[in-house]
């Protein structure tokens, strides 16, 4: 919890720990949401990446999101990022996945750099987001 907490003061984000940690707890029991990958070196925790699923017809079948992606501030810009992302590609045939989707701040530019080394594509659409009444 304390790097989502990290993760949360570094983009400027609302945060409220016991609220976010029950919607940890219950995204960690129900299997079919998604998974919460722990990034570590030498024993230590570094970052996370929160892969939630979903379905899209556009790409034929089941689809993840990077919901949330995050390395604490003294591993960034070593690598640990792709390993991540190279590794969630690597199992994607082993999740069933047939898209992989994410989505980085206009202005990090580092971020959509790394993604489309990877060979994430902007498909220059707008993301609108309902909140409900």
């Amino acid at each position: 919890m304390d790097l989502v907490a990290q993760f949360y003061a570094h983009f400027g984000y609302p945060f409220e720990a016991i609220q976010h940690r029950k919607l940890v707890e219950h995204f960690l029991t129900h299997e079919h949401l998604g998974s919460i990958w722990l990034l570590q070196t030498e024993e230590k925790s570094i970052g996370y990446l929160a892969l939630t699923y979903g379905f899209t017809f556009e790409f034929g079948g089941r689809d993840a999101f990077v919901d949330e992606f995050f390395i604490a501030e003294p591993y960034r810009n070593a690598g640990f990022g792709r390993l991540a992302l190279r590794e969630i590609q690597g199992k994607m045939e082993t999740l069933g996945l047939k898209a992989l989707h994410l989505q980085t701040e206009n202005y990090n530019e580092r971020a959509k750099a790394l993604y489309e080394s990877l060979g994430f594509e902007d498909f220059k659409r707008a993301t609108l987001t309902y909140l409900g009444a």
